[in-house]
């Protein structure tokens, strides 16, 4: 089962609501790390294979492929109020882990969908 780790940049509610759905979720600010580097992030990427790092970050979209940790960048917009982004994104990432698909960098969209990226070295 993947832990989840919520970028700095999801609100707290969203933390919250995972946990009380019985997700292991942790959030960057709740962890201590507030202002943890991208390098940072991508360290623990590198190692914990049982992770989903969800981000608003697009330049997590540039993983090394040796990256074990799965990265869900999400596309739902700001504008969109907290409460429903935080269902979107609660839904979306409760569907990908009852059915994970193989890969390690997605794309969650405004309607919920989450779409694979390929990841390429260049």
């Amino acid at each position: 089962m993947l832990r989840i780790l919520l970028d700095e940049n999801f609100p707290i509610q969203l933390y919250r609501r995972l946990q009380e759905t019985g997700h292991g979720a942790e959030h960057i600010i709740a962890l201590g790390l507030r202002g943890i580097s991208d390098d940072q992030i991508r360290q623990r990427l590198a190692v914990e294979a049982d992770l989903l790092f969800l981000t608003q970050d697009t330049e997590f979209a540039d993983l090394r492929s040796e990256t074990a940790a799965t990265v869900m960048i999400s596309r739902v917009p700001q504008s969109i109020p907290i409460a429903q982004r935080v269902e979107v994104w609660l839904q979306a990432v409760s569907a990908f882990l009852e059915h994970p698909s193989p890969g390690k960098l997605f794309e969650l969209l405004l309607d919920g969908r989450v779409v694979q990226w390929e990841i390429r070295n260049l």
